[in-house]
Formats: C-alpha cells, structure tokens, sequence
C-alpha cells in the first residue's frame, strides 16, 4: 500500500471550484457548492491554503479580512476528508492561530449551520466559542450559529 501524503499548498481559485464540483463533505454543504455567488473570491496570500493528496484537492481553508483585525474563517471539504480526517483536522487547527496573529488578527469568526454538528464540533475544536443562533442567516433561510475566537 502507497503512503499517502497530504500537501498543504496557497490557495487557488481552481481548488475551490474543483471541491465545490465534487461530493462535499457533508449532504448539508452540497447545498452550500450550489450556491450562486461570489464565493470563490477567496484567495489570500498567507491566509488561505489548500491541502492536496494526490494532486488532488481534498479540502481548502482560509480567513477572509473583513475589515482590520477582523476576519472571516472558511472551509471547504470533499467527501474524500473522511479517508483523512485526523490528518485533515490536525493541518487546518496546526497554523490557525500563528496565521491569525501573524496577519494581525485578533479576532476570527465564521458561521456554521445550526443542524451540521460535524461542524460544530469542529468549530468549538479549534477554539472557537457559540456566540448565538443567527436565524435565517443562510442564503437558503437555515439558521446558523456564530463561532469565533478572540486572540
């Protein structure tokens, strides 16, 4: 069996469109791949990134500045996750703090859909704290939580 090695590389807007056109990681989020909007302006040098097997995108993740020291947090994620999922978990939580800091940052937040609790449970794994139910926030009226992390 070949060892198979996940690449972190700089976030592209090719990978974005590449895992928004495969199975996502979740049936709530091939909800979110349909959405018709501007959500590949995601690119940001030294704050958003890519993690590849096989030349292949399997999840991207960033922090979008919303204004300064303010910034949005994201993840998008292929099915193909689940076959790395420590792996996958362990890169995105490994820099998240020193690229927040290194950028500025001092506060990140992002929102996640009040019925996935994968990602929930992640959210609140990586540090950042339920600060309420937005409702009807979703582009399709789902209600999401706020999370986010002070530094």
């Amino acid at each position: 069996m070949t060892k198979q090695i996940l690449y972190i590389v700089p976030y592209t807007k090719s990978h974005g469109t590449y895992i928004l056109s495969q199975q996502m990681n979740h049936i709530l989020m091939d909800k979110d791949a349909k959405f018709d909007g501007e959500t590949m302006e995601l690119e940001q040098q030294g704050l958003a990134f890519t993690g590849l097997v096989n030349d292949e995108p399997i999840f991207a993740a960033g922090m979008k500045p919303l204004w300064k020291g303010v910034a949005e947090g994201w993840v998008l994620a292929t099915a193909n996750v689940w076959k790395h999922p420590l792996l996958v978990a362990r890169a995105i939580k490994k820099d998240f703090a020193r690229v927040a800091k290194e950028h500025g940052l001092w506060r990140v937040q992002t929102a996640v859909r009040s019925n996935f609790a994968e990602g929930l449970r992640f959210a609140k794994w990586l540090g950042l704290k339920d600060e309420g139910v937005m409702k009807q926030y979703g582009f399709d009226k789902t209600d999401h939580n706020r999370y986010a992390r002070i530094f």
